[in-house]
């Protein structure tokens, strides 16, 4: 498989950190443009990152030291079925590839937990106005669940030697005597975060079309957020390769180096890209004049316009925002077409000559209202 190979670990250990620290710093960036505090949702993707990073580094050291992306080891005077079928055997670079493992394991729970915590606080923090409504208790309760599912697998990952640390990566008749069964371990974990991933990603989209926007921007809004699929297919990916193993058990005639080569370079796969798609909905204020939902609006707007050229009419567009109290509230969104923030307390509204009708954001705590005088000239007027 291409994904064992050492350049292909080395290239996924530095081309995703990378990618996801630029993600990050642009989200802050994009928090600081829009004037918005920053939040838990915020907060979150900074250990992630940090969990990322150390992920591809502990990948590359195992490139390094030959203990991925290479055949298993033989060592001498062993059959020739592998370097487990003694039982009692193991060598150095063996060792250091079950290390690996386990570290890796250890980082990329909470690394899950942490993206799948951030992606629902912004979820809260776009869809939730008061504390009674059902979709701040939905978001709530997944909250609790996707928390305690990171601290459950963290936990049973770092005991299941019962204490004995080294029997991880010794002999496998100490891995079997002295661990609990890490394959059945290692499979409920694969599954539960394919089934969490599924409901996180799926959760707001019955609050996006709920909202009270054009269609063609609700649409856009839900291709943004399912760009998460991308972290969801390396997770299930990611299953398919421990339900594998899981059947297979411990089977001396495969490379054990190799198996555990293919679930860590997807495991960093499903950290890179998760954190990165966490992201996207927030950086989508940078590039909205690229966004599916610009994209269809703009062109209605030609249609329109050439259909009011047939009819010899001309059109003026001006743009009201109107401020009210009642918007304050402790965050605000371009997402649902109203701009919140705290303190809003004027009250009026005024006129504004917008330079692009499609490009025009309301300041903060204003509504954005778009309006059009349209004349004929052939009634004169």
């Amino acid at each position: 498989m291409f994904y064992n190979s050492p350049a292909a670990v080395v290239t996924v250990g530095i081309i995703l950190p990378v990618l996801d620290a630029l993600a990050v710093a642009l989200r802050f960036h994009t928090r600081r443009i829009q004037r918005l505090p920053l939040l838990t949702d915020d907060w979150l993707t900074i250990p992630a990152l940090i969990l990322s990073i150390g992920i591809g580094a502990t990948l590359i050291a195992g490139v390094h030291l030959h203990a991925l992306g290479y055949p298993t080891p033989t060592i001498p005077g062993m059959s020739m079925l592998g370097s487990r079928s003694a039982l009692t055997e193991t060598n150095p670079v063996i060792t250091i590839t079950s290390q690996i493992e386990w570290a890796v394991q250890l980082l990329s729970i909470p690394a899950f937990g942490l993206i799948k915590l951030s992606f629902l606080f912004f979820c809260r923090r776009l869809f939730c106005v008061t504390r009674k409504s059902l979709s701040h208790i939905v978001i709530a309760v997944m909250i609790v669940a996707v928390a305690a599912w990171a601290v459950a697998f963290f936990s049973a990952f770092l005991f299941a030697c019962k204490g004995d640390f080294a029997a991880w990566w010794g002999s496998l008749t100490d891995f079997i005597t002295k661990c609990v069964d890490t394959l059945m371990l290692l499979y409920a974990f694969a599954i539960s975060d394919v089934i969490t991933d599924v409901i996180v990603l799926l959760l707001p989209l019955p609050m996006i079309w709920q909202l009270q926007l054009p269609f063609a921007r609700k649409i856009g809004i839900s291709c943004v957020f399912l760009l998460g699929l991308v972290a969801v297919a390396a997770s299930v990916a990611r299953l398919a390769i421990v339900n594998r193993n899981y059947h297979d058990g411990f089977d001396p005639s495969l490379d054990e180096d190799l198996m555990i080569t293919e679930i860590l370079w997807w495991t960093m796969v499903e950290v890179g890209l998760g954190l990165l798609a966490t992201c996207l909905p927030t950086l989508r204020f940078l590039f909205r004049d690229l966004s599916p939902d610009w994209l269809l609006g703009n062109m209605r707007s030609v249609f329109s316009f050439r259909s009011a050229s047939t009819q010899n009419s001309k059109s003026v567009a001006s743009t009201i925002y109107i401020t009210h109290p009642n918007l304050s509230t402790t965050s605000h969104t371009c997402i649902v077409g109203v701009e919140r923030q705290k303190n809003a307390d004027n009250e009026g509204f005024e006129m504004r000559q917008p330079k692009k009708l499609y490009d025009n954001r309301p300041p903060p705590g204003r509504i954005l209202v778009r309006s059009s005088v349209v004349w004929n000239k052939e009634a004169g007027m």
